[in-house]
């Protein structure tokens, strides 16, 4: 049964929050960068609520249940569990995809990136001084429902100097999930060519289509597990995105200890509440992440309904995959010939996120991890713009 919690609104201006600060003084709905306007799990709460009672709130450090909770979290969700010797815990995915690149890639090597892709990755060469290849995912043709990894066109673009690729699967922005036999065909490739493999997998549990089941990459194959660092986290599933926990799978110890190494003196210290919170989550969570996936299908039930409305036709105009994972919508704008899409949404007062931060300015990214109602409020104001 679907939690109340999920209905009710939530007032964070005046909160610290990325999403609600950078428009607090004017009427807009935030529906941008990907964390929910929907509470943490109880239990989540409870452990903090613990913590902040007993007053001290020193250094963190990994305790052997928290590793516990992660490697049966891993057997539950994905049929799957690494080795805990495997395991290297970080403040963040994303301070662990720069590390790999920077530690395990040379000055003059280049990064494969797919676009679109969510901003960190888009931008991860120029941020770590590499070389960046770009290649497309391939948008739905007619007849299909998704996109598509096209691992035959990427081994034929495949440029010689390309030593890493970033995978990003579930894939942000377009909510793909990747079937065993795309990564399983992806895997041979980056074995045949020597490819480090850094998968971002970050939305893992957040599968919305009933039938999919996330494939962890290390799992694909022995061959998979030893060329790739595979990072996760408990922040987008469970919206603890501010406490800054995540963990990297690393089977193979020659790409393990450079990592190791390369994180001392600028990796952080683990974030105390973040472990707390990371334990808590996939310890008793189960059921309140069951209850977030009916909300979610629910949510993208009212967008399609709105899209699809026979008294708005303009609206269809919009092209849309119903996203297989994550909590975004990727929106095709390009029809509706607006000079600047996501400044006249913004006018509108609803802040969405740009296309071009992700590599194709056609798009908006739309967040709909919040209560319906918010949903609602911020599809009324979009009408205004669509007519």
């Amino acid at each position: 049964m679907m939690t109340e919690e999920f209905t009710r609104l939530q007032d964070r201006k005046g909160r610290a929050s990325l999403k609600w600060q950078r428009y607090e003084q004017q009427d807009v709905i935030p529906m941008w960068v990907a964390d929910m306007d929907l509470p943490a799990p109880q239990a989540v709460r409870e452990a903090l609520g613990k913590a902040v009672e007993l007053g001290a709130l020193g250094y963190g450090e990994v305790p052997p249940r928290l590793v516990d909770a992660f490697l049966n979290w891993c057997q539950q969700q994905y049929g799957w569990q690494p080795m805990p010797e495997e395991l290297v815990w970080l403040p963040g995915v994303v301070p662990g995809f720069n590390l790999a690149v920077e530690a395990l890639t040379k000055a003059d090597d280049q990064i494969l990136v797919q676009t679109p892709v969510y901003p960190p990755i888009r931008v991860l060469g120029k941020l770590r001084q590499r070389a960046q290849q770009d290649l497309p995912l391939k948008p739905p043709s007619e007849g299909e429902s998704q996109w598509s990894l096209q691992v035959e066109q990427l081994a034929a673009a495949l440029e010689d100097k390309t030593s890493a690729l970033v995978l990003c699967n579930p894939q942000n922005p377009t909510g793909r999930c990747y079937s065993p036999e795309e990564l399983k065909e992806l895997a041979r490739l980056a074995a045949a060519k020597k490819l480090l493999v850094i998968s971002d997998e970050i939305w893992a549990d957040l599968l919305l289509k009933p039938e999919a089941r996330h494939l962890p990459y290390p799992a694909v194959s022995n061959e998979a597990a030893q060329h790739s660092i595979t990072l996760m986290a408990p922040s987008k599933t469970f919206n603890v995105a501010g406490l800054s926990c995540a963990v990297a799978i690393i089977p193979n110890p020659e790409l393990r200890e450079p990592f190791r190494k390369a994180m001392r003196g600028l990796m952080p210290d683990m974030n105390y509440m973040g472990i707390l919170a990371a334990e808590a989550a996939w310890t008793k969570g189960a059921a309140w992440l069951q209850d977030l996936k009916q909300h979610l299908n629910n949510n993208l039930d009212l967008l399609e309904a709105w899209l699809q409305n026979p008294d708005h036709p303009r609206r269809q105009l919009i092209g849309y995959c119903r996203p297989e994972a994550t909590f975004v919508a990727w929106l095709d704008v390009s029809r509706l010939e607006l000079e600047n899409p996501w400044q006249a949404f913004l006018d509108a007062g609803v802040a969405l996120s740009p296309g071009e931060a992700f590599g194709d300015d056609h798009y908006l990214r739309l967040n709909f991890g919040c209560p319906a109602a918010q949903l609602e409020a911020a599809l009324e104001r979009m009408h205004q713009v669509i007519g």
